[in-house]
């Protein structure tokens, strides 16, 4: 009986071993997806901040945006904006005035759609006397 107690008091010494074993090796290779995952995310915050900086040199004042008559072009704009440029679109060359007898808003909202689509690079203005004629170019 004694040499069944003593196999008995080595097995769970022997199990405990090759279970740590086993968990040093699982750590090691968690260890080295974790690096991996590192080094990828630092490659693209890398890639990012060259984007970001291409960007930013880039000088995009003097150069007019052309808008064309695409459904992403105009999908990217918001809606009070789509429908100035929708209604620009139909009558080709418009003053705010009729702009809103279009779209059926104020005309000082029209006025303010247009012109902050003027700055953005989207549409042109020219004045004839006191009127201000929108257009797209």
């Amino acid at each position: 009986m004694a040499a069944v107690e003593t196999v008995n008091k080595k097995s769970p010494t022997l199990d405990v071993n090759v279970l740590l074993k086993m968990l040093v090796d699982e750590l090691n290779r968690v260890n080295k997806k974790l690096d991996l995952l590192v080094e990828l995310n630092g490659k693209m915050l890398k890639m990012q901040e060259e984007f970001l900086q291409s960007i930013a040199n880039k000088s995009y004042r003097g150069k007019a945006i052309k808008l064309k008559p695409d459904a992403m072009t105009l999908l990217s704009l918001p809606g009070s904006l789509r429908k100035t440029v929708m209604a620009l679109y139909k009558l080709e060359e418009a003053t705010a005035e009729e702009l809103a007898m279009e779209t059926k808003r104020l005309r000082a909202v029209e006025s303010a759609s247009a012109n902050q689509l003027v700055r953005m690079g989207y549409l042109k203005k020219k004045r004839g006397g006191r009127k201000v004629y929108f257009y797209i170019e």
